[in-house]
């Protein structure tokens, strides 16, 4: 899966994550890298199907809830990003770099102005 995400080919990833009985955390990551190089509804519709069913547990992990967030807001779902991003009880900076990326990529750079100014 790694292999096609690196090399720009989400839907071969996104095949691939199909096949796979008990998907990981790492694959769960690759396929929120994956949905995010498409920027679609469809993408878009299988990052919440799929956030919906992944352990609670995978929320801890602070580099898939960032290709979360990411995934959330290159498929244009700012409100959903959000409400999961003030959820977070532990923010790391790359959580606010993608946050701020979103916005702006989301013509909302006023909002990435204030969350720049929230960082600590």
């Amino acid at each position: 899966m790694k292999g096609y995400v690196d090399n720009n080919l989400p839907e071969k990833a996104i095949d691939l994550f199909n096949e796979v009985e008990n998907p990981d955390d790492v694959h769960m990551l690759l396929l929120f890298n994956s949905c995010a190089q498409l920027k679609t509804k469809e993408a878009l519709d299988l990052v919440k199907k799929i956030s919906k069913q992944i352990p609670k547990s995978f929320y801890s992990n602070p580099r898939l809830l960032t290709s979360l967030l990411d995934a959330l807001m290159k498929c244009g779902d700012v409100a959903h990003a959000e409400a999961l991003f003030y959820s977070s009880k532990e923010k790391v900076l790359p959580m606010y770099g993608v946050m701020m990326k979103g916005y702006v990529d989301n013509n909302l750079p006023e909002k990435a102005i204030d969350l720049f100014n929230e960082v600590e």
